[in-house]
């Protein structure tokens, strides 16, 4: 993407002067092609960072293959000293969102919030990690999980897909009541172990490679183990599924298979 004023783009001039917080998100391209994505008038914008299902319809809409974006929001007032101070859920946020558009092949570059003429970069003030973090596979589950149903809502998908995402739910209905509890209460309660999960994934076949690669992965996760997690190798898997997105190829739907 190339180097942006963000104060050059009308929608961002719009949300400036907005009375509530919202957001408006900047896409990148190959060919320094830039879209925005926002409400009309921004009238419409998020509060808070759009559902993916959301960002997948605009790929859709466009047909770009998007390769980076800048998250940009609103502060309506400032503290008495007149600067921009980031919240503790605009971090949050920022990271959730950073892990969102690496699973579509999207590098998020920066988060800005403005105010008024102002405006502040989280990446500037070491606010925004773009590098790697560490989950467990619980986490990691759960997060996929949350993408996947958003993602299979409104992207072509075959059978396998549902496959997949009925037997996360059920995997993850059988084992949150440990790992979402605090860890000096776990550490007293048998961990539980699901092995109907994995037996469930072994099953699955398709002809989608992209698919094949998810189960791979989610067979050898361990709930309890964390593992690092970077954006630049989860990227390439997102950038085949936003090619995918973008040209709406048909997955072939399989046969249900048998118990």
């Amino acid at each position: 993407m190339p180097a942006v004023d963000v104060f050059s783009i009308r929608e961002i001039k719009e949300l400036a002067a907005k009375p509530k917080e919202q957001v408006v998100l900047i896409f990148g391209s190959r060919g320094n092609k830039i879209k925005v994505l926002c409400g009309k008038s921004c009238g419409q914008s998020w509060a808070i960072i759009p559902p993916i299902n959301r960002i997948i319809k605009f790929i859709k809409q466009e047909q770009i293959c998007f390769e980076e974006a800048l998250v940009v929001h609103n502060h309506p007032t400032l503290p008495w000293h007149g600067e921009i101070i980031p919240s503790e859920e605009d971090i949050i946020v920022t990271e959730f969102f950073k892990w969102q558009l690496a699973l579509l092949g999207i590098n998020l570059l920066d988060h800005i919030i403005i105010s008024g003429s102002k405006k502040q970069s989280l990446l500037e003030i070491d606010l925004y990690n773009k590098g790697s973090l560490n989950l467990n596979g619980f986490e990691i589950k759960r997060f996929l999980y949350c993408f996947l149903v958003q993602a299979a809502y409104v992207a072509p998908h075959n059978w396998t897909l549902s496959l997949v995402i009925e037997a996360l739910e059920k995997n993850l209905d059988r084992i949150r009541g440990y790992y979402e509890r605090p860890y000096f209460i776990r550490i007293f309660n048998k961990k539980p172990v699901d092995n109907q999960f994995k037996t469930e994934l072994l099953k699955f076949k398709t002809t989608d490679k992209l698919i094949n690669k998810l189960i791979d992965f989610l067979i050898l996760l361990e709930d309890d183990k964390s593992i690092r997690i970077e954006p630049g190798k989860i990227i390439p898997y997102g950038i085949e599924l936003q090619r995918k997105i973008i040209t709406s190829a048909e997955y072939k739907i399989e046969k249900k298979i048998e118990d």
